[in-house]
């Protein structure tokens, strides 16, 4: 058992520092789309030129940017929860709800990885193009998007089974703050240590 529990913290740890890194990579593309956008709308109004494929590629950026997003959401519990009967709950009660919270996750976001990934490799197979200026091979993107949904399941995976060894260890507490939503107190203190 104590072995399995060290492997899972190595694999939270490593999750945590790839989703770190996936996160700056993100940042980075949204800089330099707003970049190309600006200088595309520039040269058009200026220049009346026009750079193509500033909307194929912000298309393209938001849906490969998406599954890093949400897993780091998830990590750093900034996903929206709706939280007006939750904080009137027991201690126990809340565990449940954070349980139903992730297996929601869970349910809705592995088949939604699988089809993405039989998209891809429809794509792959068929060597489809974008019906665009830059006829972009489809694979490119769908892959990148489908890396970011195979790692948020995995967050999501990695999150239940720690919950489950924290409550097998008897750490009630470490449960809810692993899954449990942040109060407005510690979302304040939060925000005060960033600054």
């Amino acid at each position: 058992m104590c072995g399995a529990v060290k492997l899972i913290d190595k694999l939270w740890e490593i999750s945590k520092k790839i989703c770190e890194i996936a996160i700056v990579i993100q940042g980075a593309i949204l800089i330099f789309m707003a970049v190309y956008i600006c200088t595309d709308v520039f040269a058009r109004k200026i220049f009346a030129y026009s750079i193509k494929g500033s909307i194929e590629l912000s298309s393209y950026s938001l849906a490969i940017m998406s599954g890093w997003i949400y897993s780091y959401a998830l990590l750093t519990k900034a996903h929206v929860r709706i939280d007006i009967l939750y904080l009137k709950f027991p201690k126990r009660m809340k565990l449940i709800a954070d349980f139903i919270a992730y297996l929601s996750l869970l349910v809705f976001f592995a088949p939604l990885t699988y089809y993405s990934f039989e998209y891809f490799k429809t794509s792959w197979v068929r060597e489809s193009v974008a019906n665009t200026p830059l006829h972009t091979p489809l694979w490119i993107p769908q892959s990148l998007w489908v890396a970011g949904l195979i790692f948020f399941v995995w967050v999501v995976f990695l999150s239940l089974v720690k919950m489950v060894v924290f409550l097998a260890q008897g750490d009630i507490e470490g449960a809810h703050k692993l899954g449990g939503i942040i109060t407005v107190e510690e979302e304040i203190e939060r925000e005060k240590g960033i600054k």
